[in-house]
C-alpha cells in the first residue's frame, strides 16, 4: 500500500494560516467560525516561525503585493497595530504583534516600493495613510515609554520604527515620523536603566529621522531642532558610551584583518616570519601592503553610529563640552576606557587609509563622513584647546599601508593624531579619479589646525616632515596629472586652497613650529620642490574661478592664491640661490646654508600674521543617508 503524502492540515497552525493568508485568502475563508479580529488575535498567540514567515514574504512579488494580496496585507497591518496598541503590557500578543510587524515591514520594504506604493501596501492607499500612520507612530511612541512593558518589547517597537525609516529612506511616508515628535520618547528610552542597552539603535533612529529630507525640510524637522537645543548631559553621556563601544568594535574589525600594532610581540613577530615566507613575499626586500581586497567589506555596519556623532558635534555645544571633558578627565593613565574623541581619531585613520583602495563607494562614503567629523571638531576652538593638551596614553593609528607613519609617541596631544589622519588621506588616495570634495575637506581641516596652532602659539612637537611631504606630494600630483584627472569639477579651487594652506604654514611658521631646526627642514622641503611650485604658477595662469553672482567663503579665501604663490616662490627662490651660491652638494650642506641664513636674518619674505578667522565650512552630509539606511537594516 502506497504511503499518502502528508496533508496540509498536519502542518502547524502557524504555517497553515500564513500559507493561506499569503495566497490571498481572507481570514473569513481560512477560519469561517472566527471574525477577522478573532482570527488575528488567535494567530498571535502562536509561537512565531520567523524563518518560514520571512521565506513566504520574500517569495511574494512586488506586483502581487500591489494586486491580489493588497487587501490581505492592509488588513494584517491594521490588525497587528491595533492589537499592539490595545493588548495588555504582559500579553504575549503585544510582543508577537510587534515581532510580526518587524518581519512584514523589513521583507516588504526590500521590494523597492515607491512612496505611494508603500502607502498602498501598508495603509490601503493615500486616503487611509493619515489614520494608519497615526496609529503606527502612536504604537511606537507609547510602547517606547511604557515602564510596564518589558524592555525586550519596548526594544521591538524601536526596531520597528528603525526598520521602517531605513526601509523607506527618503520616500514620502517617512514624513509621518516627522509629524509625530518621538524625540522625548527616545530620550526616555535611552535614559531608562531597563533599556539603555539599546541606546545604539535609538541614537541611530534619531539621526535617520534628523536626516530625512534635510536639505529642504530643515525648519520643519523637529529632530534637528531638538539635537541643536538639548543640553541634557546624562543623554550625552549615554550617547558617547554607546558610540564609543561601536566605534571601538569597528577599529578592532580592521585590526583583526591585519594586526598593525607598532609594539612587536612574540606572536606578531612569529606571524610576520611565516607571512614573509609566502611565495609572493619571500623575495620582497621591503614590507608589503596586505591585499586590499581583505578590507573590501570594511567598515562593519556598527560604524554607522558616526552619523549621529557628526550631527551632535556639528550642532550641539553641550555635546562638544562633554567630549572635551572626556579628554581631560580620562587623561589619567590608570583609566582603562578610551574616551570617544580618541576612538574617533583612531577609527578615522583606518577609514581614511583604506577609503579608495577597495573601490567601494560605501567605504568612501564613510571616509567622507569621518572627514566631516574631523572638520567639525577642528572648527570648535574649545575642543581644539582640549585636543592640544598632552594625552598620557598612545593613540593607535592605522599602519596597514605603506609608507608607514612613524610610530606615535606616548604623550602626544590628540591634535597630532588629527594631522596624522589628514596625512593618511593625502598620502593614500591620490588617483586620477580624484575625490575633490574630500580633499577639499582635508585641506581645510589642516588649514583650521594650523591657524589654531599659530593663533595660540602652540609650538607643536610633531613629525612635520611627513606633513610637508604629503602636502607637496599633492601639489606634485596636480603638476603631473592635472590634464588626465577624472573629476566632477572643483580641482582648480582645490589647487588654490592647497597653496593658501602652504602660504599660511610659511607665514605662521615661527608661531607653531617647535624649533628653528623644524623651520629649516620646512624651507628645505620647499626648496626641494621648487619645480613643483613653479608649475603651480603655470596652472594658476590657465585656471579661473567659475563665475558666481554670489561669492562663497571658499572663493574669498582663494581668489588671491596667485599672489600668495608668488610670495612662496620669492622665499623659495631666494634660498635656492643661496644654496647654489654656496655650492652645497649634499642635503646636510644645504641645511647648514639655510640654517645660517635664517638664524642670521630671519625668514626671508615673512609677512605679518594672518589675523582673519577662517570661515566655517562644515556642512550637511546629505549623501550619506543612503548608506546609513542600508547598514541600519543590515544590523536589524
Amino acid at each position: 500500500m502506497a504511503l499518502s503524502r502528508p496533508s496540509l492540515q498536519l502542518a502547524p497552525k502557524f504555517r497553515i494560516s500564513y500559507t493561506k493568508l499569503l495566497q490571498g485568502q481572507a481570514p473569513s475563508q481560512i477560519s469561517p467560525n472566527e471574525d477577522p479580529n478573532g482570527f488575528y488575535s488567535n494567530l498571535l498567540v502562536l509561537d512565531i516561525n520567523r524563518e518560514f514567515l520571512e521565506a513566504e514574504l520574500n517569495r511574494i512579488s512586488k506586483e502581487a503585493c500591489l494586486g491580489p494580496l493588497k487587501s490581505v496585507l492592509n488588513s494584517s497591518f491594521l490588525a497587528y497595530f491595533t492589537i499592539a496598541r490595545d493588548a495588555q503590557p504582559e500579553d504575549v500578543r503585544k510582543a508577537n504583534a510587534l515581532e510580526t510587524l518587524i518581519i512584514f515591514t523589513k521583507c516588504l520594504l526590500a521590494k523597492n516600493f515607491t512612496g505611494w506604493e508603500v502607502m498602498e501596501v501598508f495603509a490601503g492607499g493615500t486616503n487611509q495613510s493619515d489614520s494608519f500612520f497615526k496609529l503606527f507612530t502612536h504604537v511606537v511612541e507609547t510602547t517606547l515609554v511604557n515602564p510596564a512593558v518589558q524592555a525586550t518589547v519596548r526594544h521591538q517597537a524601536l526596531q520597528l520604527a528603525l526598520i521602517f525609516m531605513c526601509g523607506v529612506g527618503q520616500l514620502s511616508p517617512g514624513a509621518y515620523f516627522l509629524r509625530k515628535d518621538l524625540y522625548p520618547s527616545l530620550v526616555l528610552f535611552i535614559k531608562s536603566p531597563e533599556t539603555d542597552q539599546y541606546t545604539f539603535e535609538a541614537v541611530l533612529l534619531l539621526a535617520i529621522l534628523a536626516n530625512f529630507h534635510k536639505s529642504d525640510a530643515a525648519k520643519l524637522n523637529p529632530y534637528l531642532k531638538r539635537i541643536r537645543e538639548t543640553n541634557d548631559r546624562d543623554l550625552m553621556g549615554k550617547i558617547c558610551w554607546a558610540s564609543n563601544f561601536a566605534l571601538d568594535a569597528t577599529v578592532k574589525a580592521y585590526q583583526a584583518i591585519h594586526d598593525d600594532d607598532v609594539t612587536p610581540t612574540f606572536v606578531s613577530t612569529l606571524g610576520y616570519v611565516f607571512t614573509s615566507l609566502r611565495p609572493d613575499r619571500a623575495l620582497a626586500s621591503k614590507p608589503v601592503d596586505p591585499p586590499r581586497e581583505l578590507f573590501k567589506e570594511q567598515p562593519i555596519e556598527a560604524c554607522v553610529i558616526l552619523l549621529p556623532i557628526y550631527e551632535f558635534i556639528k550642532s550641539n555645544a553641550t555635546f562638544c563640552e562633554v567630549l572635551r571633558e572626556q579628554i581631560t578627565t580620562s587623561a589619567d593613565i590608570s583609566s582603562k576606557t578610551t574616551p570617544l574623541p580618541i576612538t574617533l581619531l583612531s577609527l578615522s585613520s583606518y577609514l581614511l587609509t583604506h577609503a579608495t583602495s577597495t573601490s567601494s563607494p560605501r567605504s568612501l562614503a564613510y571616509a567622507n563622513l569621518s572627514l566631516s567629523c574631523l572638520l567639525a571638531l577642528s572648527e570648535n576652538d574649545d575642543l581644539m584647546e582640549g585636543f592640544s593638551q598632552p594625552w598620557t596614553g598612545t593613540i593607535r593609528l592605522c599602519r596597514q599601508r605603506l609608507p608607514l607613519m612613524p610610530g606615535p609617541r606616548p604623550g602626544r596631544p590628540p591634535i597630532c593624531a588629527m594631522l596624522d589622519c589628514c596625512v593618511l588621506w593625502l598620502r593614500h588616495n591620490l588617483h586620477r579619479r580624484l575625490e575633490v570634495n574630500s580633499y577639499g575637506h582635508c585641506i581645510w581641516i589642516c588649514h583650521r589646525l594650523i591657524w589654531y596652532l599659530s593663533k595660540t602659539q602652540a609650538r607643536l612637537e610633531y613629525e612635520w616632515k611627513e606633513f610637508w611631504s604629503a602636502l607637496l606630494g599633492l601639489l606634485s600630483f596636480f603638476a603631473t596629472k592635472f590634464d588626465s584627472l577624472y573629476t566632477t569639477g572643483g580641482v582648480e579651487n582645490l589647487i588654490r586652497e592647497t597653496i593658501v594652506l602652504l602660504e599660511l604654514c610659511l607665514a605662521e611658521s615661527s608661531n607653531f613650529l617647535p624649533t628653528p631646526h623644524a623651520l629649516h627642514e620646512f624651507v628645505y622641503e620647499l626648496v626641494r620642490s621648487t619645480s613643483t611650485l613653479d608649475k603651480q604658477a603655470t596652472l594658476l595662469q590657465t585656471l579661473s574661478i567659475p563665475h558666481s553672482p554670489r561669492k562663497s567663503s571658499r572663493t574669498t579665501v582663494t581668489e588671491n592664491a596667485a599672489a600668495l604663490l608668488s610670495s612662496i616662490l620669492s622665499t623659495v627662490h631666494f634660498y635656492e640661490q643661496k644654496i647654489t651660491d654656496a655650492r652645497a652638494r649634499s642635503a646636510n650642506q644645504a641645511m647648514k646654508v639655510l640654517a645660517r641664513e635664517i638664524d642670521r636674518d630671519g625668514l626671508h619674505g615673512s609677512k605679518e600674521g594672518h589675523e582673519l578667522v577662517p570661515p566655517q565650512r562644515s556642512d550637511d552630509v546629505l549623501g550619506f543617508s543612503r548608506y546609513a539606511c542600508q547598514d541600519g537594516l543590515a544590523l536589524m
